[in-house]
């Protein structure tokens, strides 16, 4: 399968393609030799509203999984950490439009599209590093909700997020595996 930029795509591309030149590039020794988040680099994609480019419209996005990949390659050519801004703010985006609830997406992804809320992701356990598969930490379900039990040592950008999605296995009152959820 081949793809052809709309002139739209093109636009968003060198838009996207000159900020990463003029004001990224300049940026991109700095972020990387002092290991601090780039809140400078989150505000820039926040006003050009390039969060939202893969957000399906209902919650303020442009829908487009296409350019959202073209706008993370174009960064990620000047500056690593100026592109995975844009992942990590997707990745719970991803999570919630799956498997959220109707509540759930209306409250969070709105923020997420516009840069107004910040999400994390835990998957991360200490014997098993992020393979997924290796989870310990597990989930059981009470009248009131459900009860986590385990151990993460990494999520990012916990110390900045409004919400934490935290991975974890489920099973059913025979003890029977569901899989892994986000909580």
């Amino acid at each position: 399968m081949s793809y052809k930029l709309t002139e739209e795509q093109r636009s968003i591309q060198d838009l996207v393609r000159r900020v990463a030149r003029e004001k990224v590039a300049p940026r991109a020794d700095a972020i990387d030799r002092l290991a601090e988040y780039p809140q400078d680099m989150f505000e820039l994609l926040k006003d050009l509203g390039l969060f939202a480019l893969p957000f399906p419209p209902e919650y303020g996005g442009t829908g487009s999984t296409l350019t959202a990949c073209i706008a993370v390659e174009e960064f990620g050519r000047v500056c690593y950490n100026t592109g995975y801004l844009l992942v990590v703010q997707w990745t719970p985006f991803g999570a919630i439009l799956a498997g959220g609830t109707e509540e759930q997406k209306q409250r969070l992804l709105p923020g997420l599209a516009s840069g107004e809320l910040r999400g994390s992701l835990s998957l991360t356990e200490p014997q098993s590093g992020s393979d997924v598969s290796g989870i310990k930490t597990t989930a059981r379900r009470t009248s009131d909700g459900y009860v986590l039990n385990g151990a993460k040592i990494w999520a990012t950008n916990s110390d900045i997020a409004d919400f934490i999605l935290v991975a974890a296995k489920t099973q059913d009152a025979q003890g029977t595996s569901l899989g892994i959820n986000l909580f």
